[in-house]
């Protein structure tokens, strides 16, 4: 690993803690704080620490897709922390998508009343889409995968 990628990992790392202290305060880097959501008559609590680990995450995805994209996948390190950060928003999109399909019911709830089959069904198109975007990111991770052992190979061969 040369000195460009470290400056790069730390400078990401130090944009995810400028940005938890923007929208979480001073509370943000405490580990028994939580972030409190109420929708309707329901009250959600949130450890920040999910909110914080969730925009790490998704940061780091998002600099390193387009500093790889724009290097055209020539250096292996990058490459290896584009990989990683992808296969993390994958199985942070499942977790969501298992959440959302929780919490909008059973597959019939015809019993339910109107307004509660309304927010079931919404949530079900969200969790679809949500589907959709995750086996986007597989397939870009296979052709990330893919791009990185051709380059790393051609390196080799040289």
């Amino acid at each position: 690993m040369n000195r460009k990628e470290i400056f790069w990992l730390f400078g990401t790392a130090v944009l995810v803690l400028v940005l938890t202290l923007i929208l979480f305060g001073i509370d943000g880097l405490n580990i028994d704080s939580t972030f409190d959501i109420n929708i309707h008559d329901t009250y959600f609590v949130i450890a920040n620490v999910h909110l914080v680990l969730l925009l790490f995450v998704f940061i780091f995805f998002k600099v390193y897709l387009i500093k790889v994209v724009l290097n055209g996948f020539k250096n292996l390190t990058a490459n290896l922390v584009l990989i990683i950060a992808t296969l993390l928003v994958a199985v942070v999109l499942g977790k969501i998508i298992g959440m959302l399909d929780f919490f909008s019911g059973p597959p019939n709830n015809d019993s339910m009343a109107d307004g509660a089959n309304e927010v079931g069904n919404a949530l079900k198109i969200i969790s679809r889409i949500l589907f959709t975007v995750q086996m986007i990111l597989l397939v870009l991770l296979a052709y990330f995968g893919f791009k990185t052992g051709r380059n790393y190979n051609t390196e080799k061969k040289h």
